[in-house]
């Protein structure tokens, strides 16, 4: 396999990329039948046998890779203490090492980094092993990833970011500079040494997430809306909410990193009623997301911009390499003074199924990534009669 890493790149050189999801099991499991399961479903994944390749050019690349790093683990530690562990510690994705899975006290955890997909992939690869941990016969799940080309024609950039993002690769290709697998490292150890996360999960049960719907229904609007103004009432100091949104075209269910995003701005009006500011946000919503242009947006700028110049725009948010055109560009993309207030993920009601043969799945708990441009993270996804809220955000 040779695959160019082209939209998703921005996640190569991220300092924290790695996606989390904690699955609860109605009844326990032995360790050695999920040991045995996990290393059957990454073998059925295209993309967990591959590793990640930089060539001298600077481009990079997914290519075959005979001896995958992929590891599940039996532990004592909770969920947030094995964020904390692992956080800092970097994936060697150069080596195929994609998820690390743990049979923890709170729940089986699956920690993926990003170029091994999104949050759906994450969701997909769970189904394939709770499919293996029931004995269940699988296919081989092919890699897919999104390049510039299979976004639809109508969310092309606008002359005027063309002309910019080609202004900003002839001044970065002045530099010459390829960074390495031995940068990321320096990266992670410069900024991990200022940082460390926490993780806030709120629960809605059966009766209080009927009661959300409820009144979304009433209002007229999403529940991702409904949640979304609530967090706008709780904090009026927010106003730029950024949602990341599924783009998979075709609906597979391979994982890859196949997710765009919007973003809107709006203050919370405490002279209007919630019902008027929720419909306000709706309707901001409703227009990224139905127009390819504001939906796509984000990977085709993204994807125009010189792939090291890229790396070098997350190496300065690290605080490892710095330049004054970097600085500049970085925060132009809202990598410094303007991080987004709010970067949400909803993965509704988790599309895949609950019941494995003698295996049930009871809940999940979704914790993205804080991605560089975001300053409040949160995770949700509905399973059975429960939805968890997670904040992911720094301490």
């Amino acid at each position: 396999m040779r695959y160019r890493i082209q939209t998703e790149r921005i996640d190569l050189f991220d300092a924290n990329i790695i996606i989390t999801i904690m699955v609860k099991l109605e009844k326990e499991v032995e360790f050695e039948e999920l040991h045995d399961a996990f290393y059957r479903a990454c073998g059925l994944h295209e993309i967990l046998s591959s590793k990640v390749v930089i060539e001298p050019s600077g481009k990079a690349f997914y290519t075959d890779n005979d001896d995958p790093q992929n590891s599940i683990l039996k532990t004592d530690l909770s969920l947030n203490e094995l964020i904390n562990e692992n956080e800092s510690k970097r994936f060697r994705i150069e080596q195929g090492e994609y998820i690390r899975a743990f049979d923890s006290k709170d729940g089986l955890v699956f920690m993926m980094h990003h170029l091994g997909g999104d949050g759906k992939s994450l969701l997909y690869f769970t189904e394939t092993f709770m499919k293996c941990l029931s004995g269940t016969e699988c296919q081989a799940v092919p890699f897919h990833n999104l390049l510039l080309d299979d976004l639809p024609k109508e969310s092309r950039l606008p002359f005027h970011y063309k002309i910019l993002t080609a202004v900003w690769n002839q001044k970065w290709k002045k530099s010459k500079r390829v960074f390495d697998f031995s940068d990321m490292d320096k990266a992670y150890c410069s900024f991990w040494k200022e940082h460390k996360t926490k993780t806030q999960i709120i629960r809605y049960e059966k009766d209080k997430l009927a009661e959300c719907l409820k009144e979304a229904k009433e209002i007229g609007i999403s529940l991702t809306s409904y949640l979304i103004t609530k967090m706008l009432q709780k904090d009026n100091k927010i106003s730029d909410v950024g949602l990341a949104v599924d783009a998979r075209f075709d609906k597979n269910r391979s994982m890859g990193n196949q997710v765009t995003g919007i973003s809107v701005s709006y203050s919370y009006d405490d002279e209007k009623t919630f019902e008027d500011n929720a419909k306000a946000v709706h309707k901001l919503m409703r227009e990224r997301l139905t127009h390819d242009r504001y939906r796509y947006f984000a990977l085709q700028f993204m994807g125009k911009l010189n792939p090291t110049l890229k790396d070098a725009v997350n190496l300065e948010r690290a605080g490892y390499y710095n330049s004054e055109f970097t600085s500049k560009v970085a925060g132009y993309l809202g990598y410094k003074d303007r991080i987004r207030d709010l970067s949400i993920t909803n993965l509704t009601r988790a599309d895949i199924e609950l019941d494995y043969g003698e295996n049930r799945i009871s809940e999940i708990v979704f914790v993205p990534p804080i991605v560089a441009y975001a300053k409040n993270v949160i995770g949700i996804v509905t399973a059975g009669d429960v939805m968890n809220v997670v904040r992911h955000t720094y301490e």
